[in-house]
C-alpha cells in the first residue's frame, strides 16, 4: 500500500512531469476580462491568450444572474453563446459594449478545442458595487471556496484616492503575475481571487508595527491570502494571515503569497528571515546533510545545496527563486518550492 508521501511523489512524477513533456502538444489558453471589477455600465472585454498547442475552435458563452443583499441568486439568462472563432489568431477579445447592470454575477466560458481534445474556462465575476455588505466581491473565481486557494485583494488607505489604480492593478496581479509566473499558471484552475470593499492599513517593516486590519477581517477568514495593496514605498510584510505589496510589484507578490498560500519559507539570508523546516516537502532545511539528500529529488545535487544565515539554514533552490528574490521583476520558482505548491493543491483539493 502506498503511503499519502509516497503517493504524492507518483503523482508528481504522473501528472507534473509530463505537463513539462508531452501536454505540450495539447493546447494550453488563458482566459481574463476587463476591467476586473466592472462596474454596472462598464463595457467588458473579454481575451483569450494561447500558451501552447493548437487551437481549432473556440466559443464563448455567458451566463447573468441577479445576486441580492443576501447574496441569493435568480437567473436572467439562460447560458448563451455570444461569439465563435474557428481556427482562431490569438490573442481572442470579445467586447459586450453594454454593462451588464447593477446586481450581477456574470459567469463566462470560453470553450477550448484543440488536438482533438476540449475544455473550459469557466470563471465568474460581479459587477460593482457588489450588494452583499462586508463580503469579499468575487473578481476571478474558477472552484469552490473549499477545495481551491483564494485571495483577497485589500485597498490600503493610500489607494483610497486612486481606486481605478487599485482596481486595474489588481487584474495586472491575476494577469501578468498568477497568469506568468510558469507553473503556478498550469493550475489556473486552482486559484479564486476576490476584493475586499473595506481598505485596510499596510506598515512599514521597519516601523515595528503591525498592519492595521480591515474591519470586516472576520469576513476574510475562507481565504489562504490576504494582501494589502498599497501605493506608497515601504518595506513590506506579513502577519496574522496578511502580507502587503506595492500595487506594481509582481516579484514581491509571488514571494508574499508564498508564505501565506503554500507555507514557503524565506531563502535569503537577512536578519529579518523567517526559516523554518516543513514536515513535508520543505524548502528549507535545518541540517545540511538533510538537504543534500533531498537534492538528487529535485533534480539538483548536493552542490546546489546553500547555506542561509545564523544558525545556519540550508536551501536547495536557485537563487532567482522568488523565495529568495522579490521586488519588480517575475522570477520562476523553483523545483524544491513547486514541489510544495503542488502539494499544498493536492491537500486543498481533498478538502
Amino acid at each position: 500500500m502506498y503511503s499519502y508521501q509516497s503517493l504524492k511523489r507518483n503523482l508528481f512524477v504522473a501528472f507534473c512531469l509530463p505537463l513539462a513533456i508531452a501536454c505540450k502538444q495539447n493546447p494550453e489558453t488563458f482566459a481574463i476580462h476587463s476591467p476586473i471589477s466592472p462596474s454596472g455600465a462598464d463595457a467588458v472585454t473579454f481575451t483569450l491568450r494561447r500558451i501552447d498547442g493548437n487551437v481549432s475552435e473556440v466559443k464563448l458563452f455567458e451566463f447573468v444572474a441577479n445576486v441580492n443583499s443576501a447574496g441569493d441568486l435568480s437567473a436572467t439568462t439562460p447560458e448563451t453563446e455570444i461569439q465563435t472563432w474557428n481556427s482562431p489568431s490569438f490573442p481572442l477579445t470579445f467586447t459586450r459594449a453594454s454593462g451588464y447592470g447593477s446586481n450581477k454575477l456574470v459567469t463566462y466560458r470560453f470553450q477550448v478545442k484543440g488536438n482533438d481534445k476540449t475544455y473550459n474556462h469557466t470563471v465568474t465575476f460581479a459587477t460593482r458595487p457588489y450588494p452583499v455588505a462586508n463580503q469579499a466581491i468575487p473578481v476571478y473565481v474558477v472552484g469552490n471556496q473549499d477545495n481551491v486557494l483564494n485571495l483577497v485583494f485589500i485597498p490600503d488607505t493610500s489607494m483610497n484616492s486612486r481606486m481605478n489604480l487599485f482596481y486595474s492593478s489588481v487584474g495586472s496581479q491575476i494577469d501578468s503575475t498568477f497568469h506568468q509566473e510558469d507553473w503556478v499558471r498550469r493550475f489556473r484552475g486552482s486559484y479564486n481571487f476576490f476584493i475586499n470593499p473595506v481598505t485596510a492599513i499596510a506598515r512599514d517593516f521597519d516601523s515595528g508595527l503591525s498592519h492595521v486590519l480591515p474591519s470586516n477581517s472576520s469576513n476574510l477568514s475562507f481565504a489562504q491570502g490576504k494582501v494589502i495593496l498599497h501605493f506608497q514605498d515601504i518595506r513590506d510584510q506579513a502577519g496574522s494571515g496578511y502580507f502587503s505589496a506595492e500595487y506594481y510589484v509582481r516579484g514581491t507578490m509571488l514571494h508574499e503569497s508564498g508564505h501565506s498560500l503554500y507555507r514557503l519559507a524565506d531563502e535569503y539570508d537577512a536578519s529579518s528571515a523567517s526559516h523554518w523546516e516543513e514536515a513535508e516537502f520543505p524548502n528549507n532545511w535545518d541540517n545540511k546533510s538533510d538537504a543534500e539528500a533531498a537534492a538528487p529529488g529535485y533534480n539538483k545535487t548536493a552542490s546546489d545545496v546553500q547555506k542561509m544565515g545564523t544558525p545556519d539554514w540550508y536551501r536547495i533552490c536557485n537563487n532567482l527563486c522568488p523565495m529568495r528574490s522579490s521586488g519588480v521583476p517575475l522570477n520562476n520558482y523553483d523545483q524544491p518550492c513547486k514541489t510544495r505548491i503542488l502539494h499544498t493543491l493536492l491537500q486543498t483539493a481533498s478538502n
